[in-house]
């Protein structure tokens, strides 16, 4: 007879996205894991597989929450600079929790192992290449409505905002203080108008 279940899947991904985005791949044992989620090995594995395929659903699980309720006014069809200027805001925010001076996960993960591991670098181009498409329409929209200078180029300028994003999470996860985020973000938006 199989064993049943004796927590919540999507409760334990959240808990375990949590210690990953803490403390990384490397630094986060299987054991820590067990102790940190409340979950017995065995429930782990059999619900995960290993911790190589937890991690990546604690990606997929920080994408599809945290990055989609990020992204969700920059994506709107008519995202335009007031969108861009909003997201910004947000970082500024967010780098002020407790939670944001952790970072960015997919930029701490960018760095930490993209580079090392396949599976993990194609979920990293996808969120970069989901922001700078973000970032792309919300600039054409903004250029077409004369809100933004008209010799911008789009494409590079899409490129640039994403670093800029990246650049800002890393700021926040030093834990600089809040007012060289906010000076940082106010140079960058100031080129745009």
């Amino acid at each position: 007879m199989p064993r049943n279940k004796e927590f919540e899947p999507e409760v334990a991904l959240e808990k375990a996205m949590g210690v990953f985005w803490r403390k990384g791949y490397f630094d986060t044992s299987v054991d820590e894991l067990v102790q940190q989620v409340g979950v017995s090995r065995y429930g782990l594995y059999a619900t995960f597989g290993n911790k190589h395929s937890l991690f990546l659903a604690a990606l997929d699980r920080y994408r599809d929450t945290f990055v989609s309720q990020l992204l969700a006014d920059l994506e709107t069809p008519k995202a335009s600079l007031e969108q861009i200027q909003g997201y910004f805001r947000t970082l500024i925010e967010i780098s002020k929790t407790e939670r944001g001076k952790f970072g960015c996960f997919m930029c701490n993960t960018a760095t930490e192992l993209a580079s090392q591991d396949e599976q993990v670098s194609e979920k990293i181009n996808n969120y970069l290449q989901r922001l700078t498409k973000a970032f792309h329409k919300a600039l054409t929209n903004a250029r077409s409505q004369n809100e933004i200078k008209s010799d911008i180029d789009v494409d590079d300028y899409a490129k640039y905002l994403t670093g800029v994003s990246l650049g800002l999470c890393v700021y926040a996860r030093s834990r600089v203080n809040p007012e060289t985020i906010e000076g940082y973000v106010r140079v960058v938006l100031a080129t745009l108008t």
